[in-house]
């Protein structure tokens, strides 16, 4: 059962023992790290538009207005594509790209609130257990290594 819930917005909860996000549940004793990843647009096809509509640009007639209005679309694209960041987390399985938003500051959010469930994780308390003697006698000796 869940004691202490880190972070909750919309279909995101972080727990100290659960993490949901994109309708999977991950558990946090199973992730082993967890990272900000940059997801750049692709922008060729902006380029592309944008280059076409040069060229038509050197041309009269009705190519030049073609050309003017790939131009403003190409420069349009180019402005409003915008990056993407995700959640990245490292499990024994792998990496896993598990949340992705193009707002920085939520996805740092969210990754601040799994550093805390990670720390939180190591921070069980440790149970101490009586103090056992043990004398020489209770273990094999071993034959000295050879050395040739």
């Amino acid at each position: 059962m869940d004691r202490k819930v880190f972070f909750s917005d919309g279909g995101v909860i972080i727990s100290d023992s659960r993490f949901i996000a994109s309708g999977y549940i991950y558990n946090i004793r199973d992730i082993i790290s967890v990272r900000l990843a940059v997801i750049e647009p692709p922008r060729g096809a902006a380029v592309f538009i944008l280059s076409i509509g040069l060229l038509c640009l050197l041309t009269e007639g009705a190519l030049f207005v073609v050309g003017g209005c790939l131009v403003a679309l190409g420069v349009m694209m180019w402005l409003f594509i915008r990056t993407a960041y995700a959640v990245v987390i490292e499990t024994a399985t792998g990496e896993h790209k598990v949340l992705k938003d193009k707002n920085r500051r939520y996805v740092e959010q969210v990754i601040h609130a799994l550093d805390a469930a990670l720390v939180n994780r190591n921070a069980a308390p440790i149970i101490a257990r009586e103090s056992v003697q043990v004398s020489s006698t209770d273990f094999a000796q071993m034959p000295q290594p050879m050395i040739e």
